[in-house]
């Protein structure tokens, strides 16, 4: 059985997750990630602040009641589901050009075949204001690792915070080659069976760890 990472483990596996994103330009200033503290009723959450200028400092406790800035949708994701350890929402480029005209992620490669039990598209426009919106947003998620947020880029949720920043990643490279692919023709889709297939052979612990520690060597100082 994994052991749980402790308070400091998941700052720092945190903070490296908001400098991977900002790297790899799926963020703007406006990012912001979670992460439930030890399958406890609390989360780690970050300030209103960039994500490549966050500091260990800057991170703090909440529990899943107490409303802060832009906690609500993280808060109704936990309540709603016992499995998310991790979530992230972000403003990929390309994840927002595919919900301005009514697409969304399917699976055609091996990364978007992870995303085989589908990413649902929420078509309301504009912030996630209320903890009514987000519980909305939370439901629409059921089972699935991402929802897109029309013309406001997307959540991805995991089991931990290297697993959730590594599905962005693979999220938005699925987003960037279905944009594309579809200036070429209507691309070949795999069917639910053939994606499941692929992602039990490319989405394992190992090969996420490798993907972690590749991103991870990017951003060191």
């Amino acid at each position: 059985m994994a052991k749980k990472p402790n308070l400091e483990d998941l700052k720092k596996d945190f903070l490296t997750t908001l400098r991977i994103i900002s790297h790899q330009g799926l963020s703007d200033a406006f990012a912001h990630l979670s992460a439930r503290i030890n399958g406890e009723q609390k989360m780690l959450f970050m300030p209103r602040k960039s994500p490549a200028l966050v500091k260990p400092r800057d991170l703090f406790v909440v529990d899943f009641e107490k409303g802060v800035p832009q906690s609500a949708v993280h808060q109704a994701l936990y309540k709603t589901r016992a499995d998310i350890q991790a979530a992230i929402h972000f403003h990929s480029l390309q994840v927002i050009l595919l919900t301005l005209v009514g697409q969304t992620v399917r699976p055609f490669h091996n990364y978007s075949a992870i995303f085989f039990e589908g990413v649902p598209v929420f078509d309301a426009p504009g912030q996630v204001e209320t903890p009514e919106r987000a519980a909305e947003i939370a439901q629409l998620l059921g089972s699935s690792k991402a929802i897109l947020l029309r013309g406001h880029g997307a959540i991805v949720v995991g089991r931990s915070i290297p697993e959730v920043c590594i599905l962005s990643l693979y999220l938005d490279e699925s987003a960037r080659l279905l944009v594309e692919a579809m200036k070429l023709r209507e691309p070949q889709y795999l069917t639910r069976e053939e994606a499941e297939r692929i992602a039990r052979r490319t989405f394992k612990p190992e090969s996420t760890l490798r993907a972690w520690e590749h991103f991870k060597a990017k951003v060191k100082n």
